[in-house]
């Protein structure tokens, strides 16, 4: 079984990926990173109450549909810290990559809109 904090970050590195480069234009990108990260821990829920319908969502492959929740839990069985490291890094690289694309994005708007190029 992977960390929570392992299933947050890749679940923010996926929705950072899909609110990136095929929407955009969505509002609020930060809230819907945090969001899809907490859909990755979102399995992890029979933890904290013991009921058997979550149980067995925890351990069938449709918890593959909270960010690869099943997948990550058999990759990283031993609870490894350096399995969360690196996701935690992947995040942290991802979103400091999309920082700049959307700072250099900026950028270029407000030269164009200075020297008139939008016109």
């Amino acid at each position: 079984m992977s960390q929570g904090v392992t299933h947050f970050a890749v679940g923010a590195t996926f929705t950072t990926l899909l609110v990136t480069f095929l929407v955009p234009n969505v509002r609020y990108p930060r809230v819907w990173v945090l969001a899809g990260g907490g859909w990755a821990m979102l399995p992890d829920a029979a933890k904290l109450h013991a009921n058997p319908s979550l149980l067995a969502l925890h351990s069938s492959r449709w918890a593959d549909i909270f960010w690869l929740h099943f997948t990550m839990d058999r990759l990283d069985s031993t609870d490894s810290v350096v399995f969360g490291a690196v996701a935690l890094a992947a995040l942290l690289g991802m979103t400091a990559l999309t920082e700049y694309r959307g700072y250099r994005a900026l950028s270029v708007v407000r030269e164009r809109k200075r020297t008139g190029g939008f016109e």
